[in-house]
């Protein structure tokens, strides 16, 4: 089965005083574009949240959100000795610029590295902490379950409504197998008019226009085309049955066709084969715009 780039799951989660919001969000992205958002507090946690993203996610871009509101006893957050750092070199200042105004506490806390959660919540040095440390994990994995499941959801439209266009497409290209006989007999017919226009006193030499209607069937022969264009649709279903990171085998497959198309329409100019192309094309770029979105 396969899935959408695009998901949306929010988790928030409460223990002991402590709260824990997770919100991620998904897009199309060629490859695993993560951006993790959560206060420099609990920045420790990063590489795990990541790590977890990674194992469930191959592809597209990847917004995470961490909010941790948690009851702490402000002593364990405050690193003195750079707080009284921060005083020092303010006090300093002060007086060598002849300042009035010295450094409050509030300005102080929010100062870098004077609020450190690190050593307050790793798991060797606090219970308290390590059950934080988990409340989080597992709100980024429930978060993950959500959005795994909207982009299978998703996903499942996506492959239905493929392969209504792959059928449409498979249709066209045999109505382009059953003209091509008619592409030949029409030149025949064009060939025996104009000359008849040019010398209308000479009959034509039958084995002279025959050898004109062979050379053109070898310069318009098309059926290559058509054969590798259906190989290339049996190939797209049987990707869409694999259903497993299956974005980039259908976006170069989409390419493939795309050409063999291009070829078809440049070697005949046939009315009927020409407007057909047009419309196999026109598919082909509406496959185009879901594929970006399939992991």
């Amino acid at each position: 089965m396969i899935q959408s780039m695009t998901g949306y799951g929010t988790v928030s989660l409460q223990k002991d005083g402590a709260t824990a919001a997770v919100e991620l969000r998904t897009g199309n992205h060629r490859f695993l574009d993560l951006h993790i958002r959560l206060s420099r507090e609990y920045g420790f946690l990063e590489a795990e949240i990541s790590q977890i993203i990674r194992d469930a996610l191959r592809r597209g871009r990847v917004d995470v959100t961490v909010t941790v509101q948690a009851t702490i006893p402000p002593e364990c957050l405050v690193n003195a000795t750079t707080a009284r750092s921060y005083v020092e070199a303010a006090a300093k200042l002060r007086s060598e610029l002849h300042l009035e105004d010295g450094i409050d506490l509030k300005t102080l806390l929010t100062l870098p590295g004077v609020l450190q959660g690190q050593n307050v919540f790793a798991a060797d040095q606090s219970s308290a902490g390590a059950e934080l440390r988990e409340m989080v994990l597992g709100g980024v994995r429930q978060a993950i379950d959500t959005v795994l499941q909207m982009r299978r959801l998703e996903g499942q439209a996506l492959e239905t409504e493929m392969r209504g266009y792959l059928r449409g497409i498979r249709e066209k290209v045999a109505a382009v197998r059953a003209h091509m006989p008619a592409v030949l007999a029409e030149y025949r017919q064009r060939l025996e008019e104009r000359l008849r226009y040019l010398l209308p006193q000479v009959a034509p030499d039958p084995q002279r226009l025959a050898q004109e209607v062979a050379l053109l069937a070898e310069k318009s022969d098309i059926s290559e085309e058509i054969t590798r264009l259906e190989s290339h649709l049996d190939q797209y279903g049987g990707v869409l049955d694999d259903g497993h990171e299956v974005g980039k085998k259908l976006d170069f497959l989409l390419q493939e066709m795309h050409r063999e198309v291009n070829t078809i329409l440049s070697k005949t100019g046939h009315l009927d084969v020409t407007r057909l192309g047009i419309a196999i094309k026109a598919d082909i770029e509406k496959l185009r715009e879901q594929v970006q979105n399939v992991e």
